[in-house]
């Protein structure tokens, strides 16, 4: 038999201590990243759909006398539900603006004019 004349220790002299702690294959404890597209990017179908939605609801506005660029929203890549918020923060604000009528102040207590008064006596004299 043959001594063992090898040191216990089995990492190579090349690797230093933190080499040789990070595997580099992947172990059954951790699993290997699959070669599948990034899942968060949608697809061309969604995104077509996407546009096809924020073009319907541009349309929309545009029925309800909100002006929205449908090309620029596309291209900025907004959302269906933010630009439903946008469509609904305009119309509130329209509505806002339609409510404030200016008016002339009522009148304290105004009196009838003469004309008015005898006309009023007259047809109250006609009836009885």
């Amino acid at each position: 038999m043959k001594p063992n004349s090898e040191p216990a220790d089995e990492t190579p002299a090349a690797q230093t201590p933190t080499e040789a702690a990070a595997p580099l294959a992947p172990t059954p404890s951790q699993p290997a990243i699959p070669d599948t597209p990034n899942a968060a990017a949608p697809d061309a179908d969604a995104i077509r759909a996407q546009a096809a939605e924020v073009a319907q609801i541009c349309a929309q506005a545009a029925r309800l006398g909100v002006s929205i660029d449908t090309a620029d929203a596309v291209k900025r890549g907004l959302k269906p539900d933010a630009l439903r918020s946008q469509v609904l923060d305009n119309l509130a604000a329209a509505s806002d603006a339609a409510l404030i009528v200016a008016t002339a102040p009522a009148a304290a207590a105004a009196k009838d004019s003469p004309l008015v008064a005898a006309a009023k006596k007259a047809a109250a004299d006609a009836r009885s």
